[in-house]
């Protein structure tokens, strides 16, 4: 396998685990890009005396963690090419490319809805329609998602396959939580935890795609 690409037969319904194995480099470098940006904030508004509020505080996280990723040397081994690029998207969003793979980071723990058209093609893997008896298309597009505690602390990284989404509702085919690069990536649990089971610890299963603000 081409170091610096995605093997084409990885559709959206591949094992995730797979994917997120080849991946590996990129998400530990976001998860450490994380960790060390989120203090740097907190102290940067302590600092200037910065009214503390969601959207200036997410719009700090994204400017610094973008400049952290740019120093992210991740480079073919063979060549010596350098795989990650880093998109400019309006208001300091994330938007990378890595190894044929494009990527959107965003803020939560669910994947959010789709307010705009762009984003809706971007869920769609680029799929210009989509329908349930369609195969499972090549895997183009992944969302990592970044979240915090009650305290503005970070606390967890998921990488995400997104299926479909409009204005209300959002779909994916799995749901994966990166552990801290010292302690590798979690892989699925071995047995059902109990009723509990299937919360955002673990991934999501295939056969139930995760659907966010449908309602009944």
């Amino acid at each position: 396998m081409d170091a610096n690409t995605i093997p084409h037969q990885f559709t959206c319904e591949t094992d995730p685990d797979l994917v997120v194995s080849a991946l590996e480099p990129l998400l530990f470098a976001v998860y450490e890009a994380f960790e060390v940006t989120l203090p740097e904030v907190e102290q940067l508004i302590e600092r200037e005396g910065i009214e503390r509020t969601a959207a200036i505080f997410n719009h700090l996280v994204r400017c610094k963690t973008k400049v952290r990723l740019r120093a992210f040397d991740c480079q073919d081994e063979d060549n010596g090419v350098g795989s990650l690029q880093i998109e400019q998207v309006m208001l300091d969003g994330l938007a990378l490319e890595y190894r044929g793979l494009r990527f959107r980071i965003l803020k939560g723990s669910v994947l959010p809805t789709a307010q705009s058209s762009q984003r809706q093609r971007f869920y769609q893997q680029e799929l210009p329609i989509w329908s349930p008896d369609m195969p499972a298309p090549t895997l183009r597009a992944l969302v990592i998602l970044w979240d915090t505690d009650s305290t503005w602390q970070f606390s967890r990284l998921y990488l995400v396959a997104p299926k479909s989404g409009d204005a209300r509702t959002a779909e994916a085919y799995w749901q994966w939580e990166i552990k801290h690069p010292a302690e590798g990536i979690a892989p699925p649990p071995s047995e059902p935890a109990g009723p509990g089971s299937g919360d955002l610890d673990n991934v999501r299963p295939l056969s139930t795609p995760l659907v966010v603000g449908k309602r009944e």
